[in-house]
């Protein structure tokens, strides 16, 4: 059984944009999919869709077998937990720790007035030591989150997700407001996640190298539209000019 099938999905604000146009995709367990196109192709809004923070107009959304398209109230909160996300903003509390921080993506399994005094059992501190120790950060587990460099702050966002034991991990364009070599840094601990932890990974990304180096699987969205999928090696420079334009050029981190 696939993990992700979406089948004709489409969004249309009410704008009139149509983001998504009829989009049938779908994912295995233990995919490392690299989701790639221009700005304003639909790849934000296809992960939205996807952890419904957007409610789709038309299509269904499948997760583990399970129609996830229109559930509310609790039903959607635990599916929701199921799924970590990570946004190009990194989205931490500056002044809190670093430690703080990564228990707040275990909100779900304690109180509210617990998780405001900071009150969290010893076994979710333990577990928050070990996705610092993932991305190669539990030294820092103790400073304020405001006090690490970018690349450093996006690996707290990620032990947070990780807090959720999720089954699938989205993230958003998570290098896009880093340098190279701090995107390669962030990129390794996906692929370690994904690799190592066997969990299943869908990443919105900008550059083909890095698509290359990291994913198992590419997916092109042109104006809504899947217009690629494929192994990351099959991206020729025809591939390239189709899915971004006859006047893009490719730029590559190293």
């Amino acid at each position: 059984m696939k993990l992700l099938e979406l089948r004709r999905l489409s969004k249309v604000y009410p704008n009139g944009t149509r983001a998504l146009d009829s989009v049938t995709l779908s994912v295995d367990r233990g995919e490392f999919i690299a989701v790639i196109g221009l700005s304003g192709s639909g790849k934000s809004t296809l992960l939205r869709c996807i952890n419904r923070l957007i409610e789709p107009t038309d299509g269904t959304i499948l997760f583990d077998g399970s129609d996830v398209t229109h559930i509310t109230g609790e039903q959607l909160r635990r599916y929701r937990s199921r799924i970590g996300m990570i946004f190009q903003q990194f989205n931490l509390v500056g002044r809190y720790s670093v430690l703080s921080n990564v228990l707040m993506g275990a909100l779900g399994s304690v109180g509210t007035f617990d998780s405001i005094v900071g009150r969290y059992p010893p076994a979710l501190r333990q577990m928050a030591l070990r996705n610092l120790e993932i991305v190669g950060i539990a030294d820092k587990a103790h400073v304020r989150a405001d006090s690490l460099s970018g690349g450093q702050q996006q690996r707290v966002a990620i032990a947070r997700a990780l807090m959720q034991e999720p089954q699938l991990l989205l993230a958003d364009e998570p290098v896009a407001s880093l340098d190279p070599a701090t995107s390669h840094s962030v990129m390794r601990y996906l692929g370690y996640i994904n690799r190592e932890l066997g969990m299943t990974v869908v990443c919105n990304l900008h550059f083909l190298s890095l698509v290359r180096e990291y994913s198992t699987r590419a997916v092109a969205l042109k104006a809504g539209v899947v217009v690629f999928d494929g192994s990351p090696a099959e991206i020729d420079q025809e591939w390239f000019r189709h899915i971004y334009g006859e006047d893009a050029v490719e730029v590559e981190i190293r």
